[in-house]
């Protein structure tokens, strides 16, 4: 699984005619954002699924 460290550490070597290495940069940061937010949410769900579990054993 790819976390968002591992985007914020990746290094691409640089080529002539390569990409625009600020429109990667910039690219590479929202996507590091967005993989945030859905980790945080995840984890949220988790806890959420084991909450409910354990009142189910309470009913």
């Amino acid at each position: 699984m790819i976390t968002a460290e591992d985007i914020v550490e990746k290094q691409f070597s640089a080529t002539f005619r390569g990409y625009n290495q600020e429109e990667v940069d910039e690219f590479l940061d929202d996507i590091t954002e967005t993989l945030k937010t859905l980790e945080k949410e995840n984890q949220s769900f988790k806890r959420q699924v084991k909450r409910l579990k354990e009142d189910q054993w309470d009913l």
